[in-house]
């Protein structure tokens, strides 16, 4: 099972990637992610909470185009899970298209692992909320987020 964050410029519909992580539990894969000249939004409030600065994604990211390949290298063929179908996905699929790139995996939201199960949700929960004060893991870095994500699941839908 994978699982998928992404990082993002804002809450808007013109924000754009700017980190995505993803984890199997055994393997991972994160990067930062260059902007794109046409990608101009940026929100300063994003920003205090993920605090990455886009002079950094200037400087230290990948450029689009290579993340988009190696995520579909990585996950060709497979569904990589997130916990904000609405975000995640948009971000994604920002990443895909204006690289004219055709994902080559699936997105979907975490809740279609709980079969509607109240139970495996808040084990889910429980876990989580644990993993989240957990000094190992940095909020709002994808890999972290990721990771914590993935943990939690393993745990609820044993």
């Amino acid at each position: 099972m994978w699982v998928i964050d992404f990082e993002a410029s804002g809450l808007s519909r013109q924000s754009y990637p700017i980190e995505v992580g993803i984890t199997n539990g055994s393997d991972g894969y994160q990067s930062l992610i260059r902007p794109l000249p046409h990608w101009r939004h940026w929100s300063v409030e994003a920003e205090g909470i993920h605090t990455l600065s886009r002079s950094r994604l200037e400087s230290e990211g990948d450029t689009p185009d290579h993340v988009a390949l190696t995520l579909n290298q990585k996950l060709c063929g497979e569904v990589a899970y997130c916990d904000s179908l609405r975000w995640d996905e948009f971000w994604c699929n920002v990443l895909f298209s204006d690289c004219s790139i055709s994902r080559r995996f699936e997105v979907r939201d975490i809740r279609e692992l709980f079969n509607g199960s109240d139970e495996q949700l808040e084990a889910y929960i429980t876990t989580r909320s644990q993993l989240e004060v957990d000094t190992r893991y940095i909020p709002h870095r994808a890999l972290d987020d990721a990771t914590v994500i993935w943990h939690s699941l393993k745990t609820a839908i044993k």
